[in-house]
């Protein structure tokens, strides 16, 4: 190995690369002498072709120093590179590929015979002369897209050679290149090395940085971790502190086999983990999703290889359009509350994720299902106002009983008295008021006050054919088709019989009064597997409620119904209802369509009270 002259050719001091908000360097130091192969290594995205992408101009540094010939160099671009004497050939293909292999070679700096005549003669034989220094050949009037890969790589190889660098840097060329291909280029860089010039040499291949390299420096996490002689290093310290590639065959069929377990380790833990994940590759497509993810959107099928816009429907789920614009834009995305299927409420996050070269590997998205907690929320909000209001109705509806009892016993006094017919129209026309307002101070009572209850046994069916049988003729009106799913033998709860009825009795009017004429509406009862709860559900086809009041139908006051007869108050009554009954009520409904009430209560059991159901789903709101 050839020691290196006294003062370096190339410095680098605490040198600084970011790709946005992602380092790649992290202070990074290196030095490149005269006359040297200096080997550099690291793990992925160690910061390898960040620092060597700094001498070629392909990117710019944030912080630190460069020096050439100990002159300061505050940046460099890919002409002043060629200028400096620096010729990198990149890991990825950069040739044009319908140029030849000589026109690429002279690519930008064409040599003519004459002010407008180029002279293909003398490029095509110095690019021969070039293939010949590297003992490869190549038909140097084919396009490139009609040479190999290992071609291709040569043609960039040659390109570089063409500006006699004094700095050749090569990354992973070995990886691109045959055994028998690179011995052909082992020796030109010992020939190079001899001449005086420099070579910077990323590689992950262990054998042939101990065969040809003079220095070699490790890289970590964007840091330089040490620079040693080759002689004086052992290749167990150097793979322990690059975890690179083994060395022999046995030992790298070892590693792949490791690093297969822990591929599969590391997708198992994806897809057991609670939070919906799916993995996309750089095309887009699905590479992997877990268990969660499936549960939650509802997936059916094999989703992998597809495309994500494929997986899921933009009908189903509106932001769809939102999140692949981010996945194709490459561009972190956050949507806190996301409508799914019309039922769900979902988190969506998108993060793509890149090698060492910023270079994009695909794509991670996350999915929570927050439905239930949002519903806890609005539950516990609600109930809040539910109890300020129901205080408030209790206070009101006192304060007004005072002064309605006084106005009855005045109104009776004056019946008992001759009057004239108008007189008597008018006396009956402030009773009927008087009447009324008695009944709207029942309702906020009832809205109010639950303390005089009594509880016992009750079977669900039998209240319900009951509310069924007391509404009959309400049902003939409108000819009103009623269908029945109830259970041959009885469901019975712990709960106030009469509550229960007015609950029922409530929720049936409702539906009176949404369908039209002819109109249908069904009662269905059913336990759930464990038979600790019970579901009534009274559905019809009238004319829906619309999406923007859908979360204020259980407020008290809140009514769309515009009739002097009307307090707002009735399912406002019916969640109170079912909430003293440890349940809970919810509705979904298709505006002109259909609208359903779902009311699930614990069914009578050994240890059954009123309490509420922790597992129950909330109203939607």
């Amino acid at each position: 190995m050839k020691a290196p002259t006294a003062s370096p050719l190339l410095q680098m001091r605490a040198v600084h690369v970011s790709y946005g908000s992602i380092p790649a360097l992290r202070g990074a130091d290196f030095d490149l002498y005269r006359g040297e192969i200096h080997a550099l290594v690291g793990a992925h995205r160690a910061g390898k072709s960040s620092l060597v992408k700094l001498l070629s101009g392909a990117v710019r540094k944030e912080a630190g120093e460069i020096l050439l010939d100990g002159r300061r160099v505050e940046s460099l671009s890919p002409r002043s590179a060629i200028k400096n004497g620096i010729g990198m050939v990149y890991q990825h293909l950069s040739v044009i590929p319908s140029l030849s292999a000589a026109e690429n070679i002279f690519a930008g700096r064409f040599l003519k015979s004459g002010p407008m005549r180029l002279n293909h003669k003398r490029m095509r034989e110095e690019a021969s002369a070039l293939f010949s220094r590297l003992s490869f050949h190549v038909d140097v009037d084919l396009p490139v897209s009609r040479l190999s890969v290992a071609a291709q790589h040569m043609v960039e190889l040659a390109r570089v050679l063409s500006f006699d660098p004094r700095i050749l840097i090569l990354d992973e060329v070995s990886s691109k290149l045959t055994p028998e291909e690179m011995e052909r280029i082992y020796p030109l860089l010992l020939r190079l090395r001899d001449q005086g010039k420099s070579v910077i040499y990323i590689s992950h291949n262990m054998d042939e940085i101990f065969q040809f390299a003079d220095r070699v420096t490790i890289l970590k996490d964007g840091r330089t971790m040490d620079t040693e002689r080759i002689e004086e290093l052992d290749r167990v310290k150097l793979i322990k502190l690059t975890y690179s590639f083994v060395l022999s065959r046995e030992e790298l069929g070892r590693q792949n086999l490791e690093l297969y377990n822990l591929k599969r380790y590391n997708e198992n833990i994806i897809k057991n983990i609670p939070v919906g994940v799916i993995i996309l590759n750089e095309g887009h497509a699905v590479y992997l999703t877990n268990y969660a993810a499936t549960k939650i959107l509802e997936l059916d099928g094999e989703v992998v290889g597809k495309s994500f816009s494929e997986v899921l429907r933009a009908e189903h789920f509106p932001d769809l359009s939102r999140v692949m614009e981010s996945i194709e834009s490459h561009r972190e995305l956050l949507l806190k509350e996301s409508a799914y299927r019309g039922q769900k409420i979902l988190t969506v996050s998108v993060f793509p994720f890149r090698d060492e070269d910023y270079a994009l590997l695909g794509t991670i998205i996350l999915i929570e299902d927050i439905s239930r907690e949002r519903s806890i929320d609005e539950y516990l909000l609600r109930t809040e106002k539910l109890a300020s209001t129901a205080e408030l109705a209790a206070g009101v509806a006192h304060e007004i009983n005072n002064p309605l009892g006084i106005v009855q016993n005045y109104v009776e006094l004056l019946k008992r008295r001759e009057l004239d017919p108008d007189s008597r129209g008018k006396l009956g026309k402030i009773e009927n008021e008087v009447s009324r307002i008695e009944k709207i101070v029942g309702s906020l009572l009832s809205f109010s006050r639950f303390s005089d209850v009594t509880f016992h046994e009750v079977d669900v069916a039998e209240a319900l054919e009951e509310v069924m049988l007391l509404l009959s003729h309400r049902f003939a009106e409108k000819r009103i088709d009623v269908t029945r799913r109830l259970p041959r033998s009885p469901i019975r709860v712990f709960g106030d019989d009469s509550k229960l009825r007015q609950l029922f009795l409530n929720l049936f009017s409702n539906s009176i009064e949404a369908v039209p004429d002819g109109g249908a509406i069904a009662v269905e009862v059913s336990e759930d597997d464990s038979r600790e709860t019970v579901t009534v559900r009274i559905e019809d086809n009238g004319c829906g409620i619309p999406p923007e009041i859908m979360g204020r139908i259980f407020d008290p006051f809140f009514t769309t119904k515009k009739t002097r007869r009307n307090a707002g108050l009735g399912l406002s009554i019916c969640q109170r209802i079912v909430e003293l009954h440890g349940g809970m009520i919810s509705c979904t409904s298709t505006p002109g369509a259909r609208t359903s009430f779902q009311v699930r209560v614990p069914t009578l059991g050994p240890d059954t009270r009123p309490g509420p159901l922790p597992d129950a789903p909330a109203a939607r709101v």
